[in-house]
């Protein structure tokens, strides 16, 4: 066990940390409680939920300033994330391929592991229990939708990572779901389209095959920064008719004119801030405003996650202010039945690059920090007593600034902004059990049945068409380097401060989702 302090805020190594007997590097799978025949659930590790997202961690003695890296479940091959799911959602066999729920519970959904951010993607699903439900000739409405409702289903689709978990893909915005029954394509609870099935009803035993195709990264880089601009145009317009506005109101309207006057200086009041938002987007840099955290003797990554963008309330009658005007170019959902075409399930796609997407966020802080805060940069000074009225913890980010400035005194300082990319945003093969609905998701190159067969939609080649396998591989060398740059990062950060202090904690004021459950003591 490395003998050298880490920076105060980090939290300390154990000696289990170090355990190499097991002569695994990664760390070791949770306790597994039996919930059915050969299904499982793991125990005793935190689930994404209430805006946090979790990953497992380990230490990095090399890590001199961060301490700890980015790490994965030691299975044999990539699957369902056994942290990105429903609690009512079991696992079989405890791997990471099949996922269920029990009898007489509802819509349970888990999501992959393997987040597709570009490009085409390829996988495939097979339906274990579950599949259309075939009506009998004598059966009334009532009849039909009873043996519907009783029987097991699954849905099938892609989601962000705003999407809930406790209700079937495809019932929100942020998800696209289709349903065993008749193979209907759902987006925001409605029907969409429905694809032909004519000559085969999906029944168990079946494989529906997936391409998603979504356009390249500077491509939706250039269109993020097109909603945004048009988003700050709109923003600068009511500020200025806010300053040209008369305070003045006639006597006679003074009762009827007092509520929209609130409202509007609650408006005006946060337009500086939002455009400050705005304009300090860095649509081309990760920020992984993570910390590690000990739960139950494991350790974990924790961070918050995105939340369902909130409508602004300084729309013009301009539409291209409005981000349901923005779609993804030749974004689509194709699916095949057992390597059979039957149609193109969703087309132009949500974008979701920032600002389309926006994290957790404490608002009222941050805009109260930016509009009213001090930050004197003085290498002498322990930066915590700077901020020690706003944070009972300290802990690391990289977003405090370290440009010196000799006795100089800044305001508007952000220190955390809501529209980053994390490099978690995408879409994630996603599925849906309900009532005892069972499937199985096939990922490897040399497991996929119809890869080969398929004749890839529209103007994409094979070539063009990647597994999840090989994205997930792409997925774990990107948060290796990501790792490092922000180690590097913070060690030149640290240099520069001259010392290594204690920095402020990414989120403050938000009270993390297991906080009860903590160990962080040494």
């Amino acid at each position: 066990m490395p003998s050298n302090p880490l920076k105060p805020g980090v939290i300390a190594y154990q000696s289990g940390d170090f355990d190499l007997k097991s002569g695994s590097k990664r760390p070791a799978f949770p306790q597994w409680a039996n919930t059915d025949n050969n299904f499982y659930k793991p125990v005793d590790i935190p689930i994404n939920k209430r805006n946090f997202i979790y990953s497992p961690c380990s230490p990095n003695p090399e890590f001199t300033q961060l301490g700890y890296c980015t790490t994965e479940y030691p299975f044999e091959k990539p699957g369902f994330n056994i942290m990105d799911r429903s609690a009512g959602i079991s696992i079989k066999d405890k791997l990471n391929q099949t996922v269920s729920v029990g009898e007489t519970m509802g819509w349970r959904t888990s999501r992959c592991d393997v987040c597709v951010k570009e490009g085409a993607a390829y996988w495939e699903v097979e339906v274990v229990k579950g599949g259309s439900t075939i009506p009998l000739s004598d059966d009334s409405n009532s009849v039909q939708k009873d043996r519907i409702d009783s029987s097991s289903h699954l849905r099938f689709g892609v989601s962000r990572r705003e999407a809930s978990l406790e209700g079937p893909v495809g019932f929100d915005l942020y998800g696209y779901g289709i349903r065993d029954q008749g193979l209907e394509s759902i987006h925001e609870g409605k029907r969409k389209e429905v694809l032909d099935t004519s000559n085969h009803i999906l029944k168990e035993g079946d494989t529906l095959s997936f391409v998603l195709n979504l356009p390249k990264f500077d491509v939706q880089v250039n269109q993020g920064k097109e909603y945004t601009l048009r988003r700050i145009q709109a923003l600068r317009n009511i500020s200025m008719k806010h300053q040209t506005s008369t305070s003045v109101t006639e006597p006679w309207n003074t009762v009827s004119e007092e509520p929209a006057t609130k409202k509007r200086h609650k408006m005006n009041k946060n337009t500086d801030f939002h455009l400050a938002l705005l304009e300090d987007i860095k649509y081309n840099d990760i920020v992984r405003d993570h910390i590690a955290i000990r739960y139950k003797n494991q350790l974990f990554f924790e961070a918050t996650d995105y939340i369902k963008t909130t409508k602004p309330e300084y729309y013009s009658s301009d539409k291209r202010e409005r981000q349901d005007y923005y779609s993804l170019e030749n974004s689509f959902l194709s699916v095949y039945l057992n390597g059979e075409f039957v149609g193109n399930a969703f087309q132009d796609l949500n974008p979701f690059l920032p600002p389309f997407s926006e994290l957790q966020y404490n608002e009222k802080f941050y805009a109260g920090y930016w509009r009213n805060g001090e930050y004197i940069e003085d290498p002498d000074d322990n930066i915590d007593s700077k901020i020690e009225s706003t944070s009972d913890t300290s802990l690391i980010t990289n977003n405090f600034p370290t440009k010196k400035t000799s006795h100089s005194h800044k305001k508007g300082l952000l220190l955390r902004n809501k529209y980053v990319n994390n490099n978690k945003l995408g879409y994630y093969p996603t599925i849906s059990c309900f009532n005892g609905g069972e499937a199985n998701i096939v990922m490897e190159k040399s497991r996929l049945k119809y890869f080969d067969k398929i004749i890839p939609p529209h103007s994409l080649i094979k070539d063009d068409i990647k597994t999840l396998d090989d994205l997930f591989m792409e997925q774990v060398a990107d948060d290796i380097v990501w790792d490092i740059i922000d180690e590097v990062e913070e060690e030149v950060n640290s240099k520069r401060r001259g010392k290594s202090p204690t920095l402020l904690n990414p989120t403050p004021l938000i009270k993390p989702a297991i906080d009860h459950e903590l160990d962080i003591t040494s």
